[in-house]
């Protein structure tokens, strides 16, 4: 086809949509005035009653039970799974409902039982995954109760009847027809507590007497280690001060993990954060939590170790109480620490 040729064809073309266009215009002039007039009712009633009614829908999608048969379990049959019969277990008459034990519920590391006064007996305990207690973040995890104490979280019913020489009694006082359940130290291990130190030497105590574990009991004597009098309030053990005086270096590295904070609307740095704290570290035990940024320490703010250390330095013998700013998801606290007490 030549060029000639190929103008006609557009030309022609042209024309035709030229002309249909016009004839149109032509024709939405001629029937303007039918097509704006409104549609009777009556018409529209009428168009609608020829259409056909539409039969019942039914839902077509799959039970998710169904889908994971087919794709987890590959059956493919279609068929609902066999029931399986559920087996009856028929309670004796008179028989009480399965109760929970303490004995597996605690474990009781050690007693002092004091024979001229058995109420002040002591017993030193330690609950068990089973019992879904969370122990204080200060102790070492164990308890230190004497008779009529209660047991902690979902176990408050549970109390301290009387502490013997060789187990300790436990009263239930939600179900006062309840036989008083006696548990025993776990048994002690010499392997565990004792390491020798060369063929023909003596043993080397690892201190886990029973005098070690009240020693390290919450309450013990501010003297040697720290007690938390409060959530905010701890007065620092004489054991404690020392062991960070002459470890500091070590439990910064190996018990905390610290950054500076950079305060995000000004973008300059405004303490010391806390990233991450080892459980039932020296500074778990001070109370230190994940989180924690530290703003300032009597008062005056600090935004690196650097400051923090300097400022301690310096002022170590001008108080005996630190108090300590902590912000931590947007509350702040202030936790004070007492310096150890002077014998």
């Amino acid at each position: 086809m030549n060029t000639a040729q190929q103008k006609l064809v557009v030309w022609s073309v042209t024309g035709l949509l030229g002309a249909g266009m016009v004839a149109y215009l032509a024709l939405s002039l001629v029937k303007r005035e039918e097509w704006n007039k409104q549609v009777p009712v009556e018409r529209m009633a009428g168009v609608l009653s020829k259409v056909p009614e539409l039969g019942e829908q039914k839902d077509t999608m799959l039970a998710a039970s169904q889908v994971e048969r087919g794709l987890k379990q590959l059956d493919w049959t279609g068929k609902p799974p066999p029931e399986k019969p559920v087996e009856q277990v028929e309670t004796p008459k008179g028989a009480d409902a399965p109760r929970e034990l303490v004995r597996d519920l605690i474990q009781i590391r050690a007693i002092r039982y004091d024979g001229a006064n058995p109420a002040a007996s002591e017993v030193v305990f330690k609950y068990k995954s089973s019992a879904m207690v969370v122990a204080p973040s200060y102790s070492d995890g164990t308890y230190l109760k004497r008779q009529g104490d209660r047991l902690e979280g979902r176990l408050n019913q549970v109390e301290i009847a009387a502490v013997h020489p060789g187990n300790v009694e436990f009263r239930f006082v939600n179900e006062p027809n309840r036989e008083n359940e006696l548990v025993a130290p776990t048994p002690f291990s010499l392997s565990k507590h004792y390491a020798y130190v060369g063929e023909g030497s003596a043993p080397q105590s690892r201190a886990t007497t029973v005098e070690a574990f009240i020693e390290r009991r919450p309450d013990a004597p501010a003297e040697t280690q720290t007690v938390q009098i409060s959530p905010t309030k701890f007065r620092v053990g004489i054991e404690d001060a020392r062991n960070i005086n002459e470890n500091f270096a070590e439990i910064m590295t190996s018990e905390v993990s610290i950054d500076r904070h950079r305060d995000p609307k000004t973008k300059r740095f405004d303490g010391i954060e806390i990233k991450q704290v080892k459980p039932g570290s020296i500074a778990a035990r001070h109370g230190v939590q994940e989180g924690d940024v530290i703003k300032s320490i009597n008062g005056n703010p600090v935004s690196s170790k650097e400051e923090a250390i300097v400022f301690v330095k310096n002022n170590k013998d001008k108080y005996d109480a630190w108090e300590v700013e902590i912000w931590n998801k947007g509350q702040t606290r202030t936790v004070t620490y007492y310096s150890p007490k002077k014998k």
